[in-house]
């Protein structure tokens, strides 16, 4: 594939229209609750800015990352909509934070005395959201706190207090205790400080699949919005916009009872014609994979066959007719068959969120429109 006009024989392609289906889905199961998409790590592997942009035009209400920097490329590139950062700040961003418009998280009295001082010297306002630990023990304040910090934040001109916010620690799967407990906690909150010009946020994709008592004011389906289950259930008209391709790049025939890359951990059991991909661990595809991982040629399901190298892999084909330039789909369809996320998550004892992190730039990303 060809990109900027450089050719690469491996490529990612994100289905733009999938994304905007999966968005119309979400949309219907929360009604008139606000939806926020993060952003974070690349978009998930998908691409900061191209997914950042296609959201704008999809009607996306709030963009979610994780830090300053994502925040900054963003608006760099003109995105205009609310954009919320979730990590925890440093003292040395907050200037930046404020001039890039960007909303931000607050859980301490300490930070929110820094954040006042920087705002008093350029003489700003600064949107914030309040984080509150339910029970993720990762960042936030505890609930017992929150209302002082709330009443706190009111008395200073500069703040802009645009929403409270927690996160679920076990909402992967349906009907866990200690997410109820964590909607409760989160509930009574809301009752002690009102909800009136406040957007109260507490669902990731857990919360929107299996707690709709968990949705509040605006939701934050990171995994769902990608097309792709907390679980790896089925649901329904979602589907994953990430795919994964290359072209084969060399092919030979194997004697019976040879090793084939590092280490030679799998052998032929008999001549064989084998074919080289060039995708490897040094692209995010896991060497964790080696021996294990199936790919699509021809629509036919192949075996990996030995280690993964950091550029590039083997597959024993058989007897089949397998040719240098022939596609291969290592994530995502091809005839009947299809690998997905979860399939190589699964392998690799992970979770497909890692997995979509690991692709890094040197793989390009063409985004499709129409099928």
């Amino acid at each position: 594939m060809k990109k900027n006009g450089i050719s690469h024989p491996a490529w990612i392609e994100v289905d733009l229209e999938q994304f905007r289906k999966n968005l119309q889905v979400i949309r219907g199961r929360i009604g008139k609750r606000l939806l926020c998409l993060p952003l974070k790590a690349n978009a998930y592997g998908h691409g900061l800015v191209p997914m950042a942009l296609a959201a704008e035009e999809f009607g996306v209400d709030v963009i979610a990352v994780s830090c300053l920097k994502e925040g900054a490329e963003l608006r760099r590139a003109g995105v205009r909509s609310p954009i919320l950062v979730f990590g925890a700040i440093h003292e040395e961003q907050i200037g930046d934070l404020i001039e890039h418009g960007l909303e931000f998280s607050l859980s301490s009295k300490f930070k929110a005395e820094l954040v006042a001082k920087k705002c008093r010297e350029k003489e700003l306002q600064c949107s914030v959201h309040l984080e509150v630990d339910t029970g993720m023990r990762r960042t936030g304040m505890r609930p017992e706190t929150a209302l002082t910090l709330f009443e706190e934040l009111k008395r200073h001109e500069c703040f802009r207090i645009r929403g409270i916010y927690s996160h679920l620690a076990t909402a992967d799967e349906p009907a866990d205790p200690f997410a109820y407990r964590q909607i409760e906690a989160f509930a009574q909150l809301r009752e002690k400080i009102g909800s009136e010009g406040l957007v109260w946020h507490l669902a990731n994709s857990g919360g929107v699949s299996f707690y709709p008592e968990s949705y509040f004011d605006m939701v934050r389906p990171g995994l769902l919005c990608y097309g792709l289950t907390p679980n790896g259930s089925e649901e329904g008209e979602l589907r994953p916009l990430f795919s994964l391709k290359a072209k084969v790049s060399y092919f030979k025939v194997v004697g019976g009872g040879e090793g084939i890359s590092y280490g030679h951990i799998y052998k032929t059991k008999e001549q064989t014609r084998v074919v080289t991909v060039p995708v490897g661990y040094g692209d995010g595809y896991s060497r964790s994979l080696s021996n294990r991982a199936k790919v699509l040629i021809r629509g036919r399901l192949f075996g990996v066959a030995g280690r993964i190298c950091m550029d590039q892999f083997m597959v024993d084909v058989g007897k089949e007719e397998v040719y240098v330039g022939d596609e291969v789909t290592l994530i995502g369809r091809q005839g009947e068959h299809e690998i997905s996320l979860w399939d190589i998550a699964r392998m690799a004892e992970t979770d497909p969120r890692e997995i979509l992190c690991h692709f890094n730039d040197r793989i390009p990303r063409y985004y499709v429109r129409d099928r």
